[in-house]
C-alpha cells in the first residue's frame, strides 16, 4: 500500500487525470488529429489488407507448385520467392484487368439503357401500382388515391430540394463547382490511395518473414510471459475466423455473381452484368447481402417485365440455396462456429458502428470473440469441478434443487474432511500409545537384564574361590 501511495504514482494519476479531463473538453481537435493520422496511414491499412489476402495464393505458389524449386541446385532456391509474388500478382491484375475490361462495360452499357428507359419503367410502374390501388378499393374498401399519394410525395420532394443552402443562396453555381471539385478531389486522393496501398503491398509480402520475426521481438520484449501464449491464441484464432472466412467469402462471391451472370444469359433476362456483380458483391455481407442485391434487382426486372422478375428470384434463390449447402461449406468450411442468431447480431451491431467494414468483418471478428470467450468459460467450468458439471445437468427453472444440491455436495465435502481429520488423530494416538508402550517395555527388558547380570556375579566369584582351595 505504501508503494502505490509514494510521490511519483500519485503524479502519474494527476497528470493522467488532467490528460483525461484536457481529452474530454477537446475532443473535436482530438477526433480531427485522429482522422488525420488515420488519412495518412490509410494507404499502409489498405495495403497490409490486400497483402493479408494475397498472402493465400503466394502460399500456394510458394510451398505447392515450386516446393522442390532449388532442392537439387541451390542457385535456384533465391528465386523461388520473387516467382511466387510474381505469379500472385499477375493473378491478382488480371482479375482486376477483366472486371475492368470485359464487366465494367457491360455494366455501363446496361446503366445507360437503364437510364434510357427509365421513364417508361416508370409509367409501367405507375401502372401497376394504379392497379393495385384500384384492387385495394374495389375489395378492401380501402379508398386509396394514387394522383394524391403521387402528389403528396412529389410536394415533399420539393420542399426538401429548396430548402437545401445552395439553393438559397445567390451564387448557387459556386456551391456545385465546389461540390464537383470535392468530389473529384476525393476521386484523386482515393485512387493515389490504391496505387500506394498496391506498391507497399508488394513490400508487405515480400518482407513478411521479417515484419513478422519484429513484431514478434516487441511482443516478447514488450508484453509479460505469463501473457504470450494467451496473446498468441489470440492472434491464431483471428486469422482462422477472419482471415479464412474473408478470403472464402470472396472467391464465394465471385462464384455467385458468375452464376447469376450465366444462369441470366440462359434465360435471356436483361442486365445480366449489373445484376451479376451487384449480387455478387453483396453477397459478401452475411444474412443481409442476398436480400441487399436481389431486391433492387427483382424491382428493376419487375419494371421491365414482371414475369423476368419472377424467374430471377427463382434463380436467385436456387443459387442461394447451393450455395449455403454446397460451395459455401465446401470453400470456408465451418469457420465460424456461430448460430444464425450471433450472425444476424454481428452484422448489425458491426454495421451500426462501423458502416459498410462492419457489415462485412461484423461477423469473423465476433466468431473469434464467440471462441475465445468460450473457451474460458468452458476452463472456468471444468475447474469448478463436479458442483458445475451437476449445476449444467439441472433446469435453470429449478433453482431450488440447484440449491439443495450444493448444500448436499458442500456436506458430503465436509463430512469427508472431517472423517480425514479424525482418522489422522486416532492414528497419532495409536503411534503415541505404541510409542509408549515399546518404551516401557525396553525399560522392562533393560531392568531383567540389570538383575539378571547382577545375580550372576556372586555365584561366578564363589565357584571361582572353591577351584583355586581345592588346587
Amino acid at each position: 500500500m505504501k508503494k502505490l501511495l509514494n510521490l511519483r504514482n500519485v503524479l502519474i494519476a494527476i497528470a493522467f487525470t488532467v490528460f483525461l479531463l484536457l481529452v474530454k473538453d477537446n475532443m473535436n481537435v482530438v477526433w480531427d488529429i485522429i482522422g488525420k493520422i488515420l488519412g495518412i496511414l490509410s494507404p499502409f491499412f489498405l495495403g497490409f489488407l490486400i497483402a493479408y489476402i494475397l498472402n493465400f495464393p503466394y502460399k500456394f505458389f510458394y510451398t505447392k507448385l515450386f516446393r522442390k524449386m532449388g532442392i537439387k541446385h541451390t542457385f535456384w532456391q533465391r528465386f523461388k520467392k520473387p516467382l511466387s509474388i510474381i505469379c500472385t500478382y499477375i493473378i491478382f491484375f488480371a482479375v482486376v484487368a477483366a472486371l475492368i475490361g470485359i464487366v465494367v462495360p457491360q455494366i455501363a452499357a446496361n446503366i445507360s439503357t437503364l437510364y434510357e428507359h427509365m421513364p417508361e419503367y416508370v409509367q409501367t410502374g405507375y401502372q401497376y401500382i394504379s392497379q393495385l390501388f384500384d384492387f385495394l378499393n374495389t375489395h378492401l374498401h380501402t379508398h386509396l388515391n394514387l394522383d394524391a399519394t403521387v402528389q403528396e410525395a412529389y410536394n415533399q420532394i420539393t420542399n426538401l430540394v429548396q430548402n437545401l443552402d445552395f439553393a438559397k443562396t445567390a451564387d448557387a453555381t459556386k456551391n456545385v463547382l465546389g461540390i464537383v471539385s470535392v468530389f473529384l478531389l476525393n476521386t484523386v486522393s482515393g485512387l493515389y490511395n490504391f496505387i500506394m496501398a498496391l506498391i507497399i503491398s508488394i513490400y508487405f509480402l515480400a518482407s513478411k518473414e521479417q515484419l513478422c520475426r519484429q513484431v514478434k521481438k516487441m511482443t516478447v520484449a514488450v508484453v509479460p510471459m505469463k501473457y504470450l501464449p494467451r496473446l498468441y491464441e489470440i492472434v491464431d484464432v483471428t486469422d482462422t475466423k477472419c482471415g479464412r472466412f474473408l478470403v472464402g467469402d470472396i472467391i464465394d462471391a465471385g462464384l455467385i455473381g458468375i452464376l447469376i451472370y450465366i444462369t441470366m444469359s440462359i434465360f435471356h433476362l436483361p442486365y445480366a452484368p449489373m445484376i451479376a456483380v451487384l449480387v455478387g458483391v453483396t453477397n459478401i455481407i452475411p444474412f443481409f447481402g442476398p436480400f441487399i442485391g436481389g431486391v433492387p434487382s427483382a424491382l428493376i426486372l419487375f419494371l421491365v417485365d414482371p414475369m423476368d422478375m419472377i424467374w430471377f428470384v427463382i434463380i436467385l434463390v436456387v443459387i442461394q440455396q447451393l450455395d449455403g449447402n454446397v460451395f459455401k461449406p465446401k470453400i470456408i468450411g465451418n469457420q465460424l462456429g456461430i448460430s444464425s442468431f450471433w450472425v444476424l447480431f454481428s452484422v448489425i451491431v458491426g454495421g451500426a458502428l462501423f458502416g459498410i467494414p462492419g457489415f462485412i468483418l461484423g461477423t469473423p471478428i465476433y466468431a473469434a470473440i464467440y471462441t475465445l470467450v468460450g473457451k474460458k468459460v468452458r476452463n472456468s467450468i471444468d475447474s469448478k469441478g463436479k458442483l458445475a458439471q451437476e449445476a449444467l445437468d439441472f433446469d435453470v427453472l429449478h433453482y431450488t434443487q440447484i440449491a439443495e444440491e450444493q448444500k448436499r455436495l458442500r456436506a458430503e465435502k465436509e463430512q469427508e474432511q472431517r472423517e480425514k481429520l479424525k482418522k489422522r488423530l486416532h492414528l497419532e494416538k495409536i503411534f503415541d500409545r505404541d510409542k509408549d508402550d515399546e518404551d516401557d517395555d525396553r525399560e522392562k527388558e533393560a531392568k531383567e537384564l540389570f538383575e539378571k547380570k547382577s545375580e550372576d556375579k556372586p555365584e561366578e566369584n564363589t565357584e571361582e574361590k572353591a577351584e583355586k582351595k581345592s588346587e
